[in-house]
C-alpha cells in the first residue's frame, strides 16, 4: 500500500510528465451514462489527475429525458400543458447539467466502435480516439420482426413519441370521435402506467368533449401483467386497473398488426383507434457489429465487474471496456435471470464502472499495484408503478404501499433523481412545476 503523501506526489509527477490528455469516453446520456461521467469527473478531481485525463460524454440527444415521466406527458391534456412546457419538465439539457463540471459533451451520433484500433465514428465523419471506453447507449424498439407492428403502432421511448400520442388521441376527438379505442401493447411497466392514465384523461375529455369517452385494453403475452413482479404487487395493480375500467387480455401473443386492427395468436382480432408498443427493448444497431458476446435482443454480455465478453478469448482490445444499463445482459449470479432493465439498475451500475475505471488508472500509472476492481450486486430495489392518477403501487422492502401515499412516494423519487443532478433550488423548482401540471391534469383518485 502507498501512503497518502506518495500517492499525491506520484500524481503530480505524472501530470507534469503528460503533455496531451487520455480519453475517457462515455457513450450516452442516460441514466446510467450520465451518472458514470459525472462520478469519473469528481473522482479525477479528487486524485487530481483533470490535466492528465478528460472525460468526454457523448450523445445524439442536446437533453436528458427522465423516461418514467413520458407516461404523463403523452396524456396531459393541452388545456393543461404546452408541449413547450411539457419538454420543460421531462427534459434537462446536458450542458446545463454539466455546466460547472470538468466533463466535456459532445452532441454526435455514434455510428461504429473499433474496440481494436480504439476509433469511435460519428456520423458527421468525425473520428473519436479513446483510452478508456464505457459503453452505455441505452435500447430502442423491439417489433421482433411481427409483420406490420412497426408500421401501425406507436413507440414510447422519446419525448417526441409521447407528443405523436398525445396527438392521435386529442385529434381523434377534436374530429368528433364518442368512443375512442386504444389499445397497448405490452403488459410492462410502461403499458401499465400509459393504460391507467389515459382513464385519468377521461375527465378532461368530458369537459373539452361532452360524451368522448377512451376504451383501453392492455394486451399481455404473458399470463398477467408486469411479469416477473411480486404476486402481491401484480394483484393490486390488477385490481386497479379493472376498477377504473382498462381491459386487460392476457395469454394472448400478437402475432401481425393491421390498419385498425392487431391479430392475435388464437386469430382473435383486436380493433383500435390508437395503438401503442409498449412490448421489448433491444440494443442499438451499433453494437451488433462489435466482436463481444451478446443475446438476442443485441445487448451485451457483460461479467459482473460490467466488462464485455468477447467473443473469442484471443480478441486484443485497445483498452479496457465497460458496458452498462439498458444495452446490457447482466445475470443475477443467484435467480440466473437478467437483470431488469430499470434506471436504478443503471444509476447502481455506474457506481461500480466508474469505481472499475478510476482502479485501471491508478494500476495503469503505478498509483496502485493492481486494480480493485468492484462487482455489481444487484438488489431488491425499491419500486413504484403509478396507476392512474394519485395512485401508485410501491414495494419498499416487504412493504407494499397503494393509493395516495405510493403516488407520494413516486414523486419524492423524482425529486431525489433531480438532486443528484442538479443544483438544489434548481431541482427543487423544476419538481414543482412539473407537479403542477400532472397534478392538474389527473382526474382520478
Amino acid at each position: 500500500m502507498y501512503s497518502s503523501l506518495i500517492l499525491l506526489e506520484r500524481v503530480f509527477e505524472y501530470n507534469r510528465e503528460m503533455t496531451q490528455q487520455k480519453n475517457i469516453v462515455v457513450i450516452g446520456a442516460g441514466f446510467g451514462g450520465l451518472h458514470t461521467a459525472i462520478l469519473l469527473a469528481k473522482k479525477l478531481k479528487a486524485l487530481r489527475l483533470l490535466r492528465a485525463y478528460e472525460v468526454i460524454l457523448v450523445d445524439k440527444h442536446e437533453h436528458h429525458l427522465y423516461t418514467p415521466l413520458l407516461y404523463e406527458a403523452a396524456t396531459t391534456s393541452k388545456r393543461t400543458a404546452n408541449i413547450a412546457k411539457l419538454h420543460a419538465v421531462t427534459n434537462r439539457s446536458i450542458w446545463s447539467i454539466l455546466e460547472n463540471l470538468p466533463i466535456t459533451f459532445l452532441h454526435e451520433q455514434v455510428t461504429g466502435v473499433d474496440i481494436v484500433k480504439g476509433d469511435i465514428h460519428c456520423a458527421d465523419g468525425t473520428i473519436l480516439r479513446y483510452d478508456h471506453l464505457v459503453i452505455a447507449m441505452g435500447s430502442e424498439t423491439n417489433y421482433f420482426n411481427i409483420p406490420g407492428l412497426k408500421e401501425h403502432s406507436f413507440p414510447l421511448k422519446t419525448f417526441r413519441d409521447a407528443i405523436r400520442i398525445r396527438d392521435a388521441v386529442w385529434n381523434l376527438a377534436m374530429a368528433g370521435e364518442k368512443s375512442i379505442q386504444i389499445t397497448v401493447g405490452g403488459g410492462g411497466s410502461t403499458g401499465v402506467e400509459l393504460a391507467a392514465e389515459f382513464m385519468s384523461w377521461c375527465g378532461e375529455l368530458d369537459e373539452g368533449f361532452p360524451g368522448c369517452r377512451l376504451d383501453v385494453k392492455i394486451i399481455e403475452a404473458g399470463p398477467s401483467v408486469l411479469g416477473g413482479f411480486d404476486p402481491k404487487i401484480i394483484r393490486a395493480v390488477e385490481n386497479r386497473l379493472r376498477n377504473i375500467r382498462v381491459e386487460i387480455i392476457t395469454n394472448a401473443r400478437i402475432v401481425a398488426a393491421e390498419k385498425g386492427h392487431v391479430i392475435l395468436d388464437n386469430e382473435k382480432k383486436v380493433s383500435f383507434d390508437v395503438f401503442v408498443w409498449t412490448g421489448g427493448i433491444k440494443a442499438p444497431e451499433v453494437l451488433s457489429a462489435l466482436p463481444l458476446e451478446s443475446g438476442a435482443r443485441r445487448q451485451l454480455t457483460v461479467s459482473q465487474s460490467t466488462q464485455p465478453l468477447p467473443q473469442t478469448p484471443d480478441l486484443s482490445l485497445h483498452a479496457h471496456v465497460y458496458a452498462l444499463g439498458d444495452a446490457t445482459c447482466l445475470y443475477n449470479p443467484i435467480t440466473k435471470r437478467p437483470i431488469p432493465a430499470v434506471a436504478r439498475a443503471a444509476i447502481s451500475q455506474a457506481d461500480v464502472v466508474a469505481h472499475n475505471v478510476i482502479e485501471d488508472i491508478k494500476a495503469e500509472y503505478g498509483l496502485s499495484k493492481t486494480p480493485n476492481h468492484l462487482i455489481y450486486e444487484p438488489h431488491n430495489y425499491p419500486y413504484i408503478t403509478p396507476v392512474g392518477g394519485k395512485y401508485a403501487v410501491a414495494k419498499i422492502g416487504p412493504f407494499t404501499i397503494t393509493g395516495f401515499w405510493g403516488w407520494f412516494l413516486k414523486g419524492l423519487v423524482e425529486l431525489n433523481y433531480l438532486f443528484s443532478i442538479m443544483p438544489f433550488w434548481k431541482a427543487f423548482e423544476l419538481w414543482l412545476k412539473g407537479l403542477k401540471i400532472f397534478i392538474e391534469n389527473d382526474r382520478l383518485g
